[in-house]
């Protein structure tokens, strides 16, 4: 009975970590920012820390409804961006409030994680890591 219990266990483990499609019903949720990386077009490349441990948290809202809010908080400011978002084979595109669109490709989506690649063009490329959240 324990070694059944302990197999059933370690099974849903696995679940929650493997690559999920990219739908709504996947991407629906609040997911944390917790750390980014960005390589500009001469060869510079950083990290980004994120969360409340270094005063500067992003937040992303996606709801069912195609719609979501973007939420940055620091130690001095704390604002809202709302946004739309269409979903196609691999990538998700959002269009903030201001009417700005960028298209990101999901590198990686489970139960706990999504990984967002973003190119700015030449050879500029970037990537956000959320940890879910709600």
């Amino acid at each position: 009975m324990l070694a059944l219990s302990l197999v059933a266990f370690v099974g849903c483990k696995k679940d929650k970590d493997k690559q999920k499609e990219v739908t709504v019903d996947n991407l629906v949720g609040t997911w944390e920012v917790y750390k980014s990386y960005y390589a500009d077009e001469d060869g510079s490349e950083w990290d980004d820390e994120w969360g409340a441990a270094v005063q500067y948290q992003q937040l992303l809202t996606i709801n069912a409804n195609g719609t979501g809010v973007m939420e940055h908080i620091d130690d001095v400011n704390k604002y809202t961006i709302s946004f739309t978002y269409k979903i196609e084979p691999g990538y998700v595109t959002i269009t903030d409030s201001y009417g700005d669109t960028e298209k990101a490709k999901v590198k990686s989506l489970t139960a706990k994680e999504l990984v967002l690649e973003y190119s700015y063009g030449g050879n500029e490329t970037g990537a956000e890591y959320y940890k879910r959240i709600k």
